[in-house]
C-alpha cells in the first residue's frame, strides 16, 4: 500500500521478509508495555487504529550504496600500422603530413543482481560507476540495466620527416579498459517508522506507538548491484627504423581533454523517541 511518506507503507509480508513475523513483533511490543496487550487485535501496522494516531511505517533505502567487490580493471592493448614510408633508397629526407581521425568511446552500465525482498519506490544513484566518470541512477525495482555512453570524434594532423635511408611507420594503438564493481544497498524501515499498540492502561495511556527499528533491532536487507565500465581510446606513435635496422619509438602528441573526478556524497541520520503515547487532541 502506497502512502504520502518516503516510500511504500510497510506490510506484514514486508516485515516477514525482513525476518520478523507478526507473532514475534506482538511478543516484543507486549513485553515493552508490561504485558498489557490482550491479543493480536491490539497491534496494528499501517491499519485499523494506527490511522487514528497517524503511526505509520515506510519501506526505504538505508544510507548510500557502497562497494563490496572491486573495482577491478583489465587493459587490452593492440596496435596497427596506419601509415608507412620507405626512404631507404633515397639520399634526401622526405617531408609528409598525415591526418588521422578516430573515435574514443566511454560507456558504463548498472544493473541489480539481487533485488529487494520488500516493496520500494526510491532510486539508487552510484557515482563513478566501476571507475568511470559516470553517475547512474536505477529504480530500486528495476529489472533492466541503466547505461550511458559518450563518444568523442577527434582528428589530428602531424608533420613527419623521414630521414634519408630511414623507414617510418605510424602506429595506431587501441586501448580497451574494462572495469567491474559490485555494490551493496541496504533497505529497511524509515527512521520514524511506528507500530500502533493498545491494551490495558500502561504508564497512564491505553495506546502506544512504538518505534519499529528500536523494537526489532533495525531490520535490514541488502540489494546487490553490478557496475560495468568500458573505455576505448587511441593514441599514436612513430616507429623509425634506421638503415642498420635499429628501431626507435617516438610518441605523437595525444588529444587534449581532462575529465574532473566526481565525489560521492554522504548522508547523515537522525534520532527519534522509541515510544510515544496516544493522546487525543
Amino acid at each position: 500500500m502506497s502512502g504520502s511518506g518516503p516510500g511504500p507503507r510497510t506490510s506484514w509480508e514486508d516485515l516477514a521478509n525482513l525476518g520478523w513475523y507478526r507473532q514475534q513483533v506482538y511478543n516484543l511490543c507486549n513485553a515493552r508495555r508490561g504485558g498489557t496487550m490482550e491479543g493480536m487485535q491490539d497491534i496494528a501496522l499501517n491499519e485499523t487504529f494506527a490511522f487514528d494516531w497517524s503511526w505509520f511505517s515506510y519501506n526505504v533505502l538505508i544510507g548510500d550504496p557502497r562497494i563490496v567487490g572491486g573495482p577491478t580493471t583489465d587493459n587490452i592493448e593492440s596496435s596497427a600500422i596506419v601509415w608507412t614510408y620507405d626512404n631507404t633508397h633515397n639520399l634526401q629526407e622526405f617531408q609528409a603530413n598525415w591526418t588521422e581521425t578516430w573515435t574514443n568511446t566511454n560507456s558504463a552500465s548498472l544493473a541489480i543482481t539481487n533485488h529487494s525482498s520488500i516493496s520500494l519506490s526510491q532510486s539508487i544513484t552510484i557515482m563513478n560507476v566501476a571507475t568511470s566518470e559516470f553517475a547512474l541512477t536505477i529504480a530500486s525495482d528495476s529489472t533492466r540495466e541503466e547505461s550511458r555512453t559518450t563518444t568523442h570524434e577527434l582528428s589530428t594532423s602531424w608533420s613527419i620527416t623521414v630521414a634519408a635511408g630511414e623507414t617510418v611507420h605510424i602506429e595506431r594503438v587501441r586501448t580497451v579498459i574494462n572495469g567491474v564493481a559490485m555494490y551493496e544497498q541496504e533497505f529497511g524501515l524509515n527512521d520514524t517508522a511506528r507500530i500502533a499498540t493498545k491494551g490495558r492502561r500502561w504508564e497512564g495511556h491505553y495506546f502506544w506507538g512504538m518505534l519499529l527499528n528500536s523494537v526489532l533491532g533495525n531490520p535490514r536487507g541488502r540489494m546487490l548491484l553490478r557496475g560495468l565500465h568500458t573505455q576505448e581510446s587511441f593514441h599514436f606513435r612513430i616507429v623509425r627504423v634506421t638503415p642498420d635496422g635499429r628501431r626507435r619509438v617516438e610518441p605523437l602528441p595525444p588529444p587534449e581533454g581532462i575529465i574532473p573526478p566526481v565525489v560521492m556524497s554522504e548522508k547523515c541520520g537522525a534520532k527519534f523517541p522509541t515510544m510515544v503515547p496516544g493522546i487525543k487532541k
